[in-house]
């Protein structure tokens, strides 16, 4: 096989640091971002608008056009009144604001929005149109043409997608994928559905790329940059050299070497990549050339470096946003070079046709495990690309599957869909990380020396023979058996049950780049799933597990006798409940009494705030009361991502969240 198809890893060593399922619609940082340091202070890029640029050089060419329009009768057309004023002037014209909508690779629209103060025979009126503009780059730089005047444009049937003030396409993960599945029909329909034609080189070339391989020199994590034009670039080698202790130590070149690197070029950095492995880098590249090209323009920039941009400090805070339009654009080619390398449609099928092939498997882990592996040798992947794609296109489940720690492959393993959602959370975690945590977290500490949890292949596992035992165990690169905590068949389906769940936290890498560096013990969670199971646990001697099988077993169908319990547990009343949701206790007394027609799926998200109730105990009381979640609804998303990570955090934390992506707070 030739080693320009794909990246030909022998074995997978580990996943990567960028989190494998991102909103490609957000150009917010993370919450809870830190540096290097572990501090809140990160840098962000300081970049222009287009709405900055639009109206600093082409506001006068606004008004010469609405005068035209004045003069000719043509207002007055779209009016529909006959108007009398002599001038339209900053005095009675307010251009509100513009969306941008993009029309190819070079051009877009900008629909400016005016209102206008118009004196007519009728009297006064305010009206409000829409200026549609042509804008794109050419030789000569941006051009803008004004086109035409209306009461209102509404492109959404057009099939255009809407462009952020920084040319950044909005663009949802299905959207990424559908635009990379277009990049090889525009460019090399054979490879849509042919793995064997779906080369990386052969793409670039189509694309009329070129690939050089360098040494970046200061490189700053930069694994591969594109050139739209022709530009320098520093190289210089770096190597690696072990002192005495035999530790190895990180050792850069003295100076940089300038070479020219010509327009249309993708580079990758030889320090950082491999050149056998670099598909997905190539791909990332061919990407951000399609699709965010307007964005560099804008920018002025020749390639996509990021060591180039200017950039300030900002403190992540949770009662502001902070936005980085380079993180946005990046997830999307992340994303796209994921599309590229498994489109979405043709992968969907195999992994469709592998798992109705996959036969013996004792759990969901295990089967994805199966046809993990069967598609890495079909497609001669990485198992870490495999397993990310096969998340990203829907299979939850395959987070059970071909996990690597402290670079050997544990057990495939099993879980509640809803307890593995989120990015942030994992069941994964190895043997030194949890050292580290004890030191960092004494209820950790005193939980992994009372004994009640062990660590067990890539698992802290309650420590009760039903959920852990000795075993001996080989692996595919050391055939010698030796002996090793493992799980018991039973923890290994049901981990969400028996094992701690750890939450992950961004960092930042560079700019535009966020990746997942700290770890976290949710103790919080420990804490109060015990609290909700303490009457079974200490009436029935149940343990934690058998104890929360036994909680969700009998857990009441209708919503009046779930809500009935969980007020009993907090020792909460109906009148002191009705006071935190500022109401009355009659009124909340007749939205119990009926809660198909009263209560909410804001309500129940409420009192789950307000109870801290863990994320699968929520999930019960949204079911009792008939009320579902639905991913396609975006502000659905975000409730959903209050109930499994801001759970804890009350309601006010979650309608600050809320109201900073843009959507309306908890209403009851």
């Amino acid at each position: 096989m030739d080693e320009t198809y794909n990246d030909l890893y022998p074995v997978q060593l580990k996943d990567p640091e960028v989190p494998i399922q991102e909103d490609c619609t957000s150009d917010v940082v993370p919450e809870g971002t830190t540096n290097m340091e572990g501090k809140k202070k990160v840098l962000v890029p300081e970049l222009i608008t287009m709405t900055k640029v639009l109206f600093d050089r082409h506001r006068l060419d606004m008004y010469t056009f609405l005068n035209n329009c004045l003069r000719t009768g043509g207002l007055a057309t779209t009016v529909g009144k006959s108007i009398k004023n002599r001038v339209i002037n900053h005095e009675v014209c307010n251009f509100s604001g513009v969306t941008y909508w993009r029309i190819d690779r070079a051009n877009f629209f900008a629909d400016v929005t005016v209102e206008l103060k118009l004196q007519t025979s009728a009297g006064p009126v305010d009206w409000k149109g829409c200026l549609t503009c042509w804008c794109g780059f050419d030789d000569n730089g941006l051009f803008v043409s004004i086109e035409d005047l209306s009461d209102s444009v509404d492109r959404k049937d057009e099939g255009l997608d809407m462009l952020s003030p920084y040319l950044v396409p909005y663009a949802t993960n299905k959207r990424v994928d559908e635009i990379s599945e277009a990049l090889w029909i525009k460019y090399l329909p054979e490879a849509l559905d042919d793995p064997k034609r779906r080369i990386a080189a052969e793409l670039v070339n189509r694309m009329g790329l070129t690939i050089e391989f360098h040494p970046v020199y200061e490189h700053r994590n930069v694994e591969s940059i594109i050139f739209f034009k022709k530009d320098e670039l520093a190289i210089g080698e770096d190597r690696k050299e072990k002192d005495a202790n035999g530790k190895e130590r990180h050792i850069k070149a003295k100076f940089g070497k300038p070479v020219v690197i010509p327009a249309n070029t993708i580079v990758i950095n030889t320090n950082k990549i491999n050149r056998d492995y670099s598909s997905f880098n190539v791909y990332h590249e061919c990407y951000h050339y399609e699709e965010h090209y307007l964005f560099f323009c804008l920018q002025e920039m020749g390639s996509n470096d990021v060591r180039q941009v200017k950039t300030r400090e900002v403190i992540v805070d949770k009662a502001e946003e902070v936005k980085d339009p380079i993180y946005f654009l990046e997830k999307q080619a992340n994303r796209g070079g994921y599309g590229l390398m498994m489109p979405a449609t043709d992968t969907k099928k195999q992994i469709a046709e592998l798992c109705r092939k996959a036969h013996g498997y004792r759990h969901a882990g295990e089967k994805f495990e199966m046809v993990g592996k069967e598609l890495a040798k079909n497609l001669h992947m990485p198992h870490f690309r495999i397993r990310a794609r096969m998340i990203q296109l829907g299979n939850i489940e395959a987070k059970g599957a071909l996990n690597y720690v402290a670079r050997e492959l544990i057990e495939p393993f099993a879980f509640n869909t809803d307890s593995w959602r989120e990015e942030q959370h994992t069941f994964v975690v190895d043997e030194a990380t949890v050292k580290h945590l004890q030191e960092k977290s004494p209820d950790l500490q005193m939980i992994m020396e009372s004994g009640k949890y062990v660590y067990a292949d890539g698992h802290v596992v309650r420590n009760e023979p039903e959920y852990v035992e000795r075993r001996l165990v080989c692996n595919e690169d050391d055939p010698e058996e030796r002996e090793k905590l493992v799980l018991t068949g039973w923890a290994n389906a049901h981990v969400d049950d028996c094992c701690l769940r750890f939450v992950r936290l961004y960092v930042q890498q560079n700019v535009g780049r966020y990746v997942y560096g700290r770890l976290y013990y949710d103790a919080a969670l420990v804490k109060q799933e015990e609290f909700y199971l303490s009457d079974l646990i200490n009436e029935k001697q149940l343990s934690v597990p058998d104890a929360k099988y036994e909680y969700k077993r009998s857990f009441p169908e209708s919503f009046r006798d779930a809500f009935e319990l969980l007020l009993r547990k907090n020792k909460e009343t109906q009148e002191s409940l009705a006071e935190k949701l500022n109401t009355t206790d009659r009124t909340l007394r007749e939205w119990i009494r009926d809660p198909e027609k009263k209560i909410s799926i804001d309500f129940i998200v409420t009192i789950s705030l307000i109870w801290k109730l863990p994320d699968w105990i929520s999930k019960m009381l949204l079911e009792s009361a008939g009320k579902t979640l639905n991913e396609r609804d975006r502000r659905h998303r975000a409730l959903t991502y209050i109930l499994d990570i801001m759970w804890d955090q009350g309601v006010e934390a979650a309608n600050q969240y809320l109201t900073s992506q843009g959507l309306q707070i908890l209403t009851i």
